[in-house]
Order: C-alpha cells, then structure tokens, then sequence
C-alpha cells in the first residue's frame, strides 16, 4: 500500500483544482494548465486505487503510458495554441 486513501484523497482535491481552473480561466494557457492538473491527478487516482486493491501492476508499464499520454497531450496542445493564436492573434478566450 504506498499510496492507498491518502492518494485517492489527493488525486480527488486535484480533480476539483483543476475544474475549478478549468471553469474560471479565460487564458488558453491556464487552461491548458488545469487540463494538465485534471489528467495527472487522473493517472494518481488510477494508481492508488489499483493499490488500494492490491493490484499493483508493474510500475514500468505504468509509467510509460503515463509519459505516453503526458506526451500526446502536449503536442495536440501546443498544435491547438498555435492554430488558436494565428487565428485570433491573442491567447484571450472569449
């Protein structure tokens, strides 16, 4: 049990500091800040859960889907912004 309730507790007060981030910025960087905070707390809450249960799997599988889906989430982002910024010349949503 490395993680167990004290991860689910934290991934769970991530998720709602990233909706909340999600909900209240107007900048597409800071929500693309808050997506960040809502996928990672995402992956903290799957692997404490699967600890909780007993079923560890083997951290380095673990680890590369997670760098794998880090990674996917930054070049679609980046794509995104700047698409978005030579579209509408600011970062400011409207």
């Amino acid at each position: 049990m490395i993680l167990g309730e004290f991860g689910v507790s934290l991934s769970i007060t991530l998720i709602g500091i990233g909706i909340y981030g999600l909900i209240n910025s107007r900048n597409i960087i800071r929500i693309l800040l808050s997506s960040e905070v809502i996928l990672n707390s995402t992956i903290l809450f799957v692997f404490s859960v699967s600890s909780l249960l007993g079923k560890v799997y083997d951290p380095i599988i673990f680890s590369i889907f997670a760098i794998s889906m880090a990674l996917i989430e930054v070049v679609v982002a980046f794509a995104s912004i700047i698409l978005y910024y030579r579209n509408k010349g600011s970062l400011e949503v409207d």
